[in-house]
């Protein structure tokens, strides 16, 4: 997880009195406001928990804050809640899990009740569920593999994604996985009109294609997806062999189909939008940066040039030893001589450097400036932990987090006890299903951040994120 708090609010509780409220964005995306005393309470409970091992600094308490002290509170709590999500013990616990889905229940004011939700297959197919309003993603996920009867054994396999087909179709990020810490029907509540939650496959490294190919049901599954990406540009295909792909299309020979989508160039990748990088060997040796377009798959990043598609750089994610995202501003962006620079450009105040191995004993800094750092970031890691997972011997997702029992603080300082037995997926609330106007965010927010966000990560390289993958390259890799 990475965790952000860009800004902060203040409100006023039923007794006027006034309170500062954090907003806390998780990989990029808004996802709760909390307050001081609700961390603390979430951090004495994991010291608690996890005595043995040693917990962030927490930053002190301290009584009438200045408008500078509470800009200091901010960044402190910040530094303290992106080391809790950088520590494999403390992000994957049932308290920190726990805690977080009570607090999106609590900061959009969502009682539990049943609601009716739809899940989209991904050729548009809707799946009409009815579900508690404050299910996990995980609840909802195995509700919806049940109605498509996908065997138990299966369901490792697939996610739900919040999924915008207007920016898939330009090539741009357009998911978001759901993960178990919110309620896709809060989610899905607050984000644009034409966001939805979809089932799709979860891992990258196409091999798992195989364990889907054996069933009846998750190969129509797989089947469905890659003929959208085909359709979506995401994977490319020249003009014979679409026409071949579309007679087994029209055949309905599935595997056949999936078989020769399989040695298709891009196939398994996902698109993460545009990018100036300073890899000038991309485009133009001459140059010193260049518009490129940039995708993932399971072991490679990959820069496009823009204005020559046929120019292309791969990364491999195993030679990156390292990875941070900065946040630059617009004078870095202008040139001595008066004339406009590629970097002038709007929303492009991100920036994603890595660290990467180009020869034995060479490593050099690749830098992208693009709108889309955050995104990249959260799939580098999602990549990286599949990668260990495989080199473990473990399936392709990380086993669920179990559920803890918490004590979890309101903003007006009643609290309740929430167990793995709870009737909920989170806590109760006596107030109606509304939208609170204190709280009021998209999901997608990442490009409104851009003028707010000190770092969404951290600029010295000793806190850059480190690639536990890097170490299981070999010489043939070099």
């Amino acid at each position: 997880m990475h965790f952000s708090i860009p800004d902060l609010q203040q409100f006023r509780d039923d007794n006027g009195i006034n309170y500062t409220g954090y907003n806390i964005h998780i990989d990029g995306f808004f996802h709760c406001t909390t307050r001081y005393k609700q961390l603390l309470s979430l951090h004495e409970q994991l010291q608690a928990q996890y005595g043995h091992i040693k917990l962030p600094q927490f930053p002190p308490k301290k009584l009438f804050l200045t408008n500078s002290q509470l800009e200091e509170r901010r960044v402190l709590l910040e530094k303290y809640i992106q080391l809790v999500g950088q520590s494999p013990v403390l992000s994957n616990s049932g308290i920190l899990n726990t805690f977080l889905l009570s607090a999106q229940q609590e900061t959009h004011s969502v009682k539990m009740h049943v609601v009716d939700i739809e899940i989209f297959l991904m050729n548009g197919y809707r799946i009409p569920l009815s579900v508690s309003s404050t299910d996990s993603s995980s609840t909802v996920l195995d509700i919806a593999c049940n109605y498509v009867n996908l065997s138990k054994d299966l369901v490792k396999y697939f996610s739900l994604f919040l999924f915008n087909w207007s920016c898939a179709k330009d090539s741009q990020p357009c998911f978001k996985k759901l993960e178990d810490y919110e309620s896709p029907h809060i989610s899905l509540k607050y984000v644009r009109p034409d966001d939805k939650i979809v089932l799709r496959k979860s891992y990258w490294d196409p091999c798992y294609d195989v364990d889907l190919m054996i069933d009846r049901v998750s190969i129509d599954l797989l089947y469905l997806q890659i003929i959208e990406e085909l359709d979506l540009g995401w994977i490319v295909a020249d003009t014979e062999t679409k026409e071949i792909l579309a007679g087994y299309e029209s055949k309905k020979q599935k595997r056949e189909y999936i078989e020769l989508a399989r040695t298709l160039r891009r196939y398994g990748s996902i698109p993460a939008g545009d990018a100036i990088t300073d890899a000038s060997n991309v485009c133009d040796p001459t140059a010193t940066t260049a518009k490129v377009r940039v995708h993932l798959t399971a072991k490679d990043l990959t820069v496009t040039c823009t204005a020559h598609p046929d120019h292309e750089r791969k990364y491999k994610i195993t030679k990156m030893r390292c990875w941070r995202i900065t946040t630059i501003h617009n004078f870095d962006h202008q040139q001595t001589n008066g004339h406009n620079s590629l970097l002038e450009e709007p929303n492009k105040n991100f920036e994603l450097s890595f660290e990467y191995l180009m020869n034995k004993d060479n490593l050099v800094w690749v830098t992208l400036r693009t709108e889309n750092a955050v995104f990249i970031s959260v799939c580098l890691q999602s990549i990286v932990d599949e990668l260990m997972r495989a080199k473990s011997g473990w399936g392709p997702s990380s086993p669920r987090v179990k559920r803890a029992s918490l004590t979890y603080l309101r903003r007006d300082g009643s609290s309740q006890l929430i167990t793995p037995s709870s009737s909920s997926d989170t806590l109760s609330s006596n107030n109606g299903d509304s939208y609170t106007s204190g709280s009021s965010r998209e999901i997608f927010s990442v490009q409104k951040l851009t003028e707010k966000f000190a770092s969404v990560a951290f600029k010295s390289g000793k806190d850059c994120v480190e690639n536990n993958a890097f170490e299981c390259i070999g010489d043939d890799e070099l």
